[in-house]
């Protein structure tokens, strides 16, 4: 009889276990430790039309809901308007990153401005970037015929029923749905060969680094010749970055030129009309390495760091595929290009540098892969937000390297994912962008929490964003209690402040000037109240409760 009772008890707790302990699988699956800056993460799950505004916690606090599937890229800008694109589902374009439509979207949804860029013989695709002048720059399909690309010096046999090449166009919105195309760059008006003397472009491909080998890469390449996926603008120095992933190259291009000197050699601020300024990644490409120099493996997301953050003007990346002794794996890599104050580069073959500044690996390598899509982006304090794009996983990494924060998208094929399910990679998300609390695009809007886009997440309910009650003169701040209830983070600056600590009793039980973050260890589970004090006098309290 105890036998039998033992039995029924382990399966009656099994079953409990089972029916309501939910893993978590999607949402918030790391919180943050306390590192991680006030701010929120922009994505759009590329099988759905909407897009998302995330607290740290997993919340959202906004979202725009679209007609669209992203095309790919989407940003919220410093209007608080977000640029937006999305893939047209009858383009002829039939591609990874095919687009087409580019659209900006005001905080309520409304769409102010959407255009086509999609012809028979163009389309956007991937990305698009929003210029300081409130032009957009937009990475565009060029589609050419067998006999243009046999007049061009290329190969006749890589042409098989379709050959894009690629351009990149810069669209000022005129009304609610037309362009002007301000300027344009096109790959095909900078090539060299040496297959056909008798065709255009002919020339020793190593002695041109400054233009774009006609047969670099497979003869079989196909249709998306170059696959350009980013592409980025310096309004320091006036040019636009682009990643070229079939080349495994970045490129850099001037855009001071005019429209007619951009299809020249020369022209511009630098002298070289539309012709390559810089590229990195792989020298074999114009000749001048093997491929044990090539550096760049199908990378996204190449782009400048801001000024103002660790290793700003250097150039961040995600390399997608590299493989040694037959391990797949990526890395995330910062360059220093060789450039002097004006904006020239060194022209010393093959274009240094031959190291990175800094690198990201997983311990074990093959545990960070994403072999496509992706993003990464440069925060304060060193830390580093990573978009690992076919696993739909966002996480941040520390100064020293560690994972501190987690996120799973939720949105895959099927629509949401349920708390408790594997994606199986089918939540993919192009990149995303985290925001700080102080970004300009997010001052004065409603950033009440909508809910959980997941059914539950038990770690949300841990994760804790305060927003404290002040006085008249305090000055804005925030206070964040970390998951483990031992520390507390106040997020206030440029002024000197006292914090004390009381429990219910009204003891004093700690007390701390001029520290941002206070270890909470030694405090025993109950009911706290925390004082600020400003020097000037102003006071601001908030009671919180610790439960661990």
């Amino acid at each position: 009889m105890k036998m039998k009772i033992l039995i029924l008890l382990i399966l009656i707790f099994t079953f409990w276990n089972t029916v309501y302990s939910v893993p978590i699988t999607v949402g918030l699956v790391q919180p943050d430790d306390g590192s991680l800056e006030q701010g929120y993460v922009l994505f759009a799950p590329m099988y759905s039309t909407n897009t998302y505004l995330i607290d740290k916690c997993g919340y959202v606090v906004h979202q725009w809901i679209g007609k669209y599937r992203p095309g790919l890229s989407v940003y919220l800008l410093p209007n608080g308007k977000l640029l937006k694109t999305g893939t047209d589902e009858v383009s002829p374009f039939k591609n990874g990153g095919g687009g087409g439509i580019i659209e900006i979207v005001d905080w309520d949804g409304n769409v102010e401005w959407r255009y086509s860029l999609i012809t028979l013989t163009e389309c956007q695709h991937h990305d698009v970037k929003y210029m300081p002048n409130g032009n957009i720059l937009a990475i565009s399909w060029d589609k050419k015929s067998l006999e243009e690309i046999t007049i061009a010096g290329r190969d006749p046999k890589s042409f098989n029923k379709m050959f894009c090449s690629e351009q990149i166009k810069e669209l000022r919105p005129i009304g609610k749905d037309s362009a002007e195309i301000v300027w344009e760059w096109k790959v095909w008006d900078h090539l060299v060969q040496d297959f056909d003397s008798t065709k255009e472009n002919y020339d020793k491909v190593e002695l041109h680094p400054e233009l774009i080998d006609a047969n670099s890469g497979s003869v079989t390449a196909g249709f998306d010749w170059q696959h350009t996926n980013f592409v980025d603008y310096n309004p320091e120095f006036d040019q636009i970055l682009l990643s070229v992933r079939h080349f495994n190259e970045v490129w850099i291009i001037d855009h001071s030129t005019t429209k007619a000197e951009a299809a020249e050699h020369k022209g511009g601020k630098y002298g070289k009309g539309g012709d390559l300024l810089y590229r990195w990644g792989n020298p074999a490409a114009y000749r001048h390495g093997t491929a044990t120099d090539q550096q760049l493996f199908f990378q996204h997301n190449a782009h400048w760091i801001t000024e103002g953050l660790p290793y700003a003007g250097c150039i961040m990346l995600f390399n997608n595929l590299r493989n040694e002794n037959d391990i797949k794996y990526s890395s995330v890599d910062i360059i220093k290009p060789p450039i002097n104050s004006e904006g020239f580069y060194s022209s010393e073959l093959p274009y240094a540098p031959t190291k990175t500044e800094w690198s990201y690996t997983a311990p074990k390598p093959s545990d960070f892969l994403a072999v496509n899509l992706s993003s990464v982006q440069m925060l304060n304090k060193s830390n580093v937000l990573i978009c690992n794009g076919p696993k739909g996983e966002f996480f941040v990494l520390d100064s020293s390297k560690n994972i501190v924060w987690k996120y799973v998208n939720p949105v895959g094929t099927g629509g949401i994912i349920k708390q408790g399910i594997q994606p199986k990679m089918n939540n993919n998300v192009f990149h995303c962008t985290f925001y700080p609390s102080d970004y300009a695009g997010l001052v004065g809007k409603d950033l009440t929490r909508i809910g959980l886009i997941e059914n539950e997440n038990q770690n949300s309910e841990s994760c804790k964003i305060v927003s404290v009650e002040k006085t008249t003169n305090f000055p804005d701040y925030y206070i964040y209690f970390d998951p483990s209830w031992d520390y507390i983070t106040i997020g206030i600056e440029n002024i000197s402040f006292s914090v004390e600590i009381f429990d219910i009793n009204g003891m004093k039980m700690l007390t701390a000037k001029n520290k941002n973050t206070i270890c909470t260890k030694e405090l025993s589970n109950g009911i706290y109240f925390i004082n600020l004090i400003t020097d000037s006098g102003d006071i601001t309290s908030k009671k919180f409760i610790i439960k661990r």
